[in-house]
């Protein structure tokens, strides 16, 4: 099949103008070479419903505002093709719903649309669309609650629901808390709610190496750490200091079983996606795992090599950065929020117009979700809960 093209001008203030000639394949767009250092030069299509669909979205918006039936909510919410919404919806009368909304691809079987695929056979092809019906959705449920943290969904059709999900963590804890007994949902256990700042990822991830970190943990004060990170809730307080040695230690892991064979740029592109959330607890409870071998190296070392050397990074890190005294090591201290104003960006403006740094509390996926990027500390929050 013959690829689409068309020119497209970009007119520059105080430069020449810049061209872009922009190609189209029956599977999409080619992205390849605005991804030329992760894609190489083999092109590379994007197919998004987004683009794919009449998607008449402004329209669904309209009618969800207006919306006073569970009927009229759920057919505002089919109008969102993509991208793909959790609509949750309540009425003063008492109804509530949720529905993943999005158009959802029938695609071959056994197709993960997760990788790259082959845009020359029929894995690549879509049939057609899933009804709105088929997705994911609840409607007054038994329970009294609805309750979404863009975690995976089960869908009672059955239907494959693939996408950029969350980790499960922060939905658990949440369920955790609605299902506590004898709660009474006043303004202060609601509160609670919102701003509780564990969950249970990071002990997840700890549990199957801590007896490797007592073997190749050797100093009194660094073994009463690891001492610590065994009893650890998952919790990040302000005053926390074992949430900010996990956090750095798991930047630490990733790096050391995972750059080596990816390299930096491939790196840095795992460090700001889910995989890497779902790929650590799973690697962490492998011993065999051929990642944990460095590439280049004569030896095959071993899942407690990389734990060492994790370890001594972090440790060497933490030091250079917020002192020899761990004692100081404070979350709320390595973990501030800054509110910042446009025209900070061009300094110094920063220091007329930005608020803040304050220290903050929560972290990645805990239900006060004042989220970082993975990766060295300090760590300046990029985002928070959006409701």
């Amino acid at each position: 099949v013959e690829l689409q093209s068309r020119d497209e001008t970009i007119l520059v203030k105080g430069a020449p103008p810049v061209t872009l000639t922009l190609r189209r394949s029956p599977h999409g767009p080619i992205i390849t070479d605005v991804f030329q250092d992760s894609l190489g030069s083999t092109p590379v299509a994007m197919w998004w419903a987004f683009l794919e669909t009449e998607n008449p979205v402004l329209d669904a918006f309209y009618e969800l505002n207006r919306a006073d039936t569970l009927a009229k909510a759920r057919a505002a919410s089919s109008k969102i093709h993509a991208p793909g919404l959790n609509v949750v919806w309540a009425s003063a009368s008492g109804d509530i719903g949720w529905w993943a909304a999005a158009k959802l691809p029938i695609r071959p079987p056994n197709v993960n649309p997760s990788f790259i695929l082959d845009g020359s056979t029929r894995e690549a092809d879509k049939t057609g669309f899933y009804r709105f019906a088929d997705n994911p959705q609840e409607e007054n449920p038994a329970r009294g609650y609805i309750m979404s943290a863009n975690h995976q969904p089960k869908p009672p059709s059955g239907v494959p629901v693939p996408g950029y999900y969350n980790l499960s963590d922060r939905a658990q804890e949440l369920e955790d808390q609605l299902t506590a007994p004898g709660v009474l949902w006043n303004l202060q256990n609601s509160q609670a709610v919102q701003l509780d700042s564990r969950h249970g990822y990071g002990p997840r991830v700890l549990a199957p190496l801590l007896t490797t970190l007592r073997q190749v943990v050797t100093d009194p004060s660094e073994r009463a750490m690891v001492e610590a990170l065994g009893q650890w809730d998952g919790d990040h307080r302000v005053g926390d200091i074992v949430s900010t040695v996990f956090n750095q230690f798991l930047y630490e892991l990733a790096k050391a079983a995972f750059a080596d064979e990816l390299g930096e740029a491939q790196f840095k592109n795992l460090l700001r996606t889910r995989a890497l959330d779902f790929a650590l607890p799973r690697l962490a409870a492998e011993p065999g795992s051929p990642w944990w071998d460095v590439r280049g190296t004569p030896a095959v070392e071993t899942r407690a090599d990389i734990v060492k050397a994790a370890w001594q990074g972090s440790m060497t890190h933490l030091k250079h950065t917020l002192g020899n005294d761990p004692t100081t090591w404070r979350w709320g201290r390595a973990h501030t929020l800054t509110h910042a104003h446009p025209l900070a960006a061009q300094k110094p403006l920063d220091k007329l117009f930005n608020v803040g740094p304050f220290p903050a509390p929560g972290g990645r996926e805990t239900p006060n979700n004042l989220a970082q990027s993975v990766g060295s500390a300090p760590w300046a929050v990029s985002f928070g809960p959006s409701t």
